[in-house]
């Protein structure tokens, strides 16, 4: 930690010494969002047997993805009962995101105010490539969070103009069907955040941090590099 800071450009620690008294999913995610807005940074948690409790792990472990698990400290990605098991796994190709799509589409078939036509989940499957089942999960429901806030709007709005109308979600021609259109724009920002991130490592990776940072005794029960 001493010789990161000394750098020329010093490279900042954030020190959790405990959560709040609940050590809920907002006292974790404020500590990633933190570590983020400052990358590249040490994240050093002082004992993370005790700071992460059994009803908020998995949502720490979705917080700790973001990291590079070769950069997280041995105490944490060696160590018994925490990840046990490393593995990798593939993104999903054509047909698994096809497939993908038609379990949104058995979920969402009851719903008579959501229309997602049987050709939809191939023309999905087709500009998500290279993406994540995580990242499928976010353009599924942030579309479908932007069409009920649009629904909401429009109904608002016929209801101070007596007689406006709401945009209909029944349409099975993709160019007119508001799922359709509402995923392809999500889908669009997350490939410029994704390029974001990804300049954001690439610049980072040209600091050798990782090599400084082994050749500190960690002080806590594990640390990672935040890129």
């Amino acid at each position: 930690m001493r010789s990161l800071a000394t750098r020329p450009k010093p490279i900042p620690t954030l020190y959790v010494k405990s959560l709040g008294k609940s050590s809920d999913q907002d006292d974790i995610r404020s500590i990633f969002d933190k570590a983020r807005e400052t990358a590249p940074c040490l994240l050093v948690f002082e004992d993370i047997d005790s700071l992460v409790s059994d009803h908020v792990r998995s949502f720490f472990l979705n917080e700790v993805d973001g990291l590079e698990v070769d950069r997280l400290d041995a105490g944490i990605s060696k160590r018994p009962s925490r990840f046990d098991r490393k593995y990798h796994f593939a993104l999903p190709a054509t047909p698994e995101r096809i497939q993908y799509c038609e379990y949104w589409r058995a979920k969402l078939q009851d719903n008579s105010s959501i229309n997602l036509p049987p050709q939809i989940s191939t023309a999905i499957a087709n500009i998500t490539e290279g993406f994540s089942f995580a990242y499928l999960q976010e353009a599924f429901v942030s579309a479908l969070l932007s069409i009920v806030q649009k629904k909401e709007e429009a109904a608002n709005v016929m209801k101070a103009s007596n007689g406006a109308a709401i945009p209909d979600s029944s349409s099975d021609d993709l160019d007119k069907n508001p799922v359709w259109q509402a995923i392809d724009e999500q889908v669009q920002t997350l490939r410029r955040e994704m390029k974001d991130s990804r300049k954001s490592v690439e610049d980072s990776g040209k600091n050798s941090m990782l090599s400084d940072a082994k050749s500190n005794s960690a002080v806590s029960a594990g640390f990672g590099l935040v890129r």
